[in-house]
């Protein structure tokens, strides 16, 4: 029986067939086991939020300074360019799996000596070569660099919600403090009534040195506070001017944000069942996670640096004494073969460098598992926290209301007769007071709704699911 013979060519063809099947192995580890399933369920129905939940809160002027963050904050900005060069790199690693080629020319004369005639030289070739992935070593350098891609696209979602969420804060004190600051002027003139009120009764000797110098000190402790207070209106009016992204001439000209005395704040109810899974919620989670799995591929590729780089080359080109006759058939030349490149006596490096792939990948756990952690952990506090402020409220608004019917009667009493002047004085105090405490508990249930939104992700969402394949 005669035996066939294959050829040169088909042999190769074999050859790279065998070599492209091998190439589907990987040295890249399995991933460590983390939790990717937790769950924080209350005892009312699932609630998704809206990723502009900051509307919810009904106030234009939010809404313009939120805008106006997002496109100009420069924190947001810089986390921006981070993002886009964390895409760069990605794409170059996606590149990783193409060939390089080249072209290359040359023309040259050359003469010997001088009983030589000269003589010339034409060259024009093209060139590629490709790396066999043998060991995954590619693949898993270009899984590392998507998966640090999607952290650094998470890092930017984060970074949008601390941004919105400080505007919000920010916005929500701004209108608090205007508010209280006008209940401080006129705590301050009921005292400088009842200060005139008790000078006049120490200048006829009614009573003595200590009740007018306490009056005084009521003035000037009110003044004091009010002074303060201004202080903090001032800085709040700037910092919320910086993260709305205004330009420097905003600032140092003094047109600063400012809003309508007697504004209210108006937060949102969110249910108490509220369900969140934080790996799907949270921008930050799912951040830390992605970064673990761009470590554990970066393992993969050290190991591979062991193991010989093995790729395959090929040119095709003309070459010719005269240039006229470059490109024709008969100048035409081609080569093809593969190179081998294998590591022989580096003194531990690739070793060393693969423990360090380790250590990164250990790292990146401890720092998911503490991101996890911290999540649930702000998750519980924010929903307690607003919990905690809606009783605040009901408490200050009760008070608020008993002060306010013991004003009305205590008035009444005074204008027939049945009530002094500082009794009256006294009751209108106590219901200013009372006013500033419901103003700084609107201010908390404010804060805290904000909280729970951020503490909940703000509406982030992820676009498949978390467990899934990198590529």
């Amino acid at each position: 029986m005669k035996k066939l013979k294959m050829s040169k060519n088909i042999k190769f063809g074999l050859g790279l067939g065998f070599i492209v099947l091998l190439s589907g192995c990987s040295f890249r580890p399995d991933m460590p086991e983390v939790q990717t399933n937790v769950q924080m369920r209350y005892e009312f129905e699932q609630y998704n939020l809206n990723d502009k939940w900051w509307q919810e809160f009904n106030d234009e002027k939010l809404n313009e300074l939120i805008l106006s963050a997002l496109a100009n904050n420069s924190d947001l900005l810089i986390a921006l360019n981070n993002l886009e060069s964390a895409r760069i790199q990605m794409n170059l690693s996606k590149i990783e799996f193409l060939p390089n080629s080249t072209l290359s020319g040359s023309s040259t004369k050359s003469k010997a000596n001088a009983n030589q005639d000269s003589s010339n030289s034409h060259s024009l070739s093209g060139s590629a070569s490709w790396e066999i992935d043998l060991w995954g070593r590619v693949r898993n350098s270009a899984r590392a660099g998507i998966a640090s891609f999607k952290a650094s696209q998470y890092d930017y979602e984060n970074a949008k919600l601390s941004i919105i969420t400080s505007v919000a804060n920010t916005y929500f004190t701004l209108v608090s403090l205007q508010n209280q600051e006008q209940i401080l002027k006129d705590s301050l003139a009921s005292y400088e009534e009842t200060l005139s009120y008790r000078k006049a009764e120490y200048e006829s000797g009614n009573v003595d040195e200590l009740v007018y110098s306490q009056a005084k000190a009521s003035v000037d402790d009110a003044k004091s506070q009010l002074v303060s207070l201004q202080d903090s209106l001032i800085s709040t009016r700037t910092a919320l001017a910086l993260l709305a992204g205004k330009d420097t001439s905003f600032i140092l000209n003094g047109d600063l944000i400012k809003t309508t005395p007697g504004d209210e704040i108006s937060a949102p109810t969110i249910p108490s069942g509220l369900g969140a899974d934080l790996l799907e919620r949270r921008p930050d989670v799912a951040a830390a996670l992605k970064r673990l799995k761009a470590a554990n591929a970066q393992i993969g590729v050290s190991i591979a640096n062991f193991f010989p780089k093995i790729s395959l080359t090929g040119v095709l080109g003309y070459a010719s004494p005269e240039f006229d006759r470059l490109i024709v058939n008969e100048a035409k030349n081609w080569s093809y073969g593969g190179s081998l490149v294998m590591p022989l006596l580096d003194f531990g490096r690739t070793y060393q460098n693969t423990k360090i792939a380790y250590k990164d990948q250990n790292a990146s756990l401890l720092n998911y598992d503490k991101t996890l952690k911290t999540a649930l952990g702000e998750v519980h506090d924010a929903l307690k926290l607003r919990q905690n402020a809606s009783e605040k409220l009901k408490a200050s608004r009760n008070l608020r209301d008993s002060w306010q019917k013991v004003f009305m009667l205590t008035k009444a009493r005074f204008k027939e007769g049945y009530s002094t002047h500082l009794e009256y004085l006294d009751a209108q105090r106590g219901l200013l007071s009372a006013r500033l405490s419901y103003a700084k508990a609107r201010l908390g249930i404010a804060n805290a709704v904000v909280e729970v939104y951020k503490a909940l992700g703000g509406g982030f969402k992820l676009e498949k699911p978390l467990d899934s394949d990198l590529d």
